[in-house]
């Protein structure tokens, strides 16, 4: 398995700095938990970044400086994103999921039942903003869900299945990343394989359909 869709070098910038909000920051973390050609990445902000302190005397960097930092990603490192917790008792309908370390460690709430064959359990993040959703996802294989719009930015990570969209084809590991300049979403179910997916809304969705506003107050996202 190979990740295909990855978070712009901005978003993982972000990351690394510590400055995105919790469910932007744990949707990033997941894909890197999943991604080997992400963690590359941010262990390369992280060379770069000591190399850069230890030229920090008031003059221009040395022309070794970059070296310096590829030799340092050559190193064996733990390139985990996160350090490993106890994992936390999920709950019995997440059993038979092949889920993430990282989100072993989280809790998740009891799921509900937004339509049939799709269900939502949110994410216990205690520090999230007022209005901001973090939640599971499943939707039954062969199913599409209805167009829609985004406030802010919408993060999904891939957990299990396969959907397509606008913007391309997703399996396990990939990340999508939509926002207010997403006319319309439509993410299709592909394969016989139910879809699993984490997904980060920084304001709740704006439906396009009938259909989407008559589910918006049961879906509650």
């Amino acid at each position: 398995m190979s990740t295909v869709h990855h978070p712009g070098e901005d978003l993982l910038w972000d990351y690394f700095r510590g400055a995105l909000a919790p469910g932007l920051r744990l949707s990033v973390a997941t894909h890197l938990e999943l991604c080997p050609h992400c963690r590359a990445d941010l262990q390369l902000f992280s060379a770069v970044g000591s190399a850069m302190l230890d030229e920090i005397d008031g003059v221009a960097l040395s022309e070794s400086a970059l070296d310096l930092a590829l030799a340092r990603i050559e190193r064996p490192a733990n390139t985990r994103p996160v350090p490993v917790a106890k994992p936390v008792k999920q709950p019995a309908f997440l059993d038979g999921f092949e889920l993430p370390d990282l989100l072993k460690q989280v809790r998740v709430k009891n799921r509900y039942w937004v339509a049939p064959g799709v269900w939502l359990a949110p994410v216990d993040l205690p520090e999230a903003a007022k209005g901001a959703k973090t939640y599971l996802m499943y939707v039954k294989a062969g199913m599409a869900m209805p167009h829609h719009t985004h406030r802010g930015r919408e993060i999904t990570v891939m957990l299990q299945g396969t959907y397509v969209d606008h913007k391309g084809r997703y399996e396990r590991g990939d990340f999508a990343m939509c926002d207010d300049s997403d006319d319309r979403h439509n993410p299709v179910m592909e394969g016989d394989v139910d879809c699993l997916c984490l997904v980060a809304q920084e304001a709740a969705i704006i439906p396009q359909t009938w259909l989407g506003w008559l589910l918006k107050p049961v879906a509650r996202i």
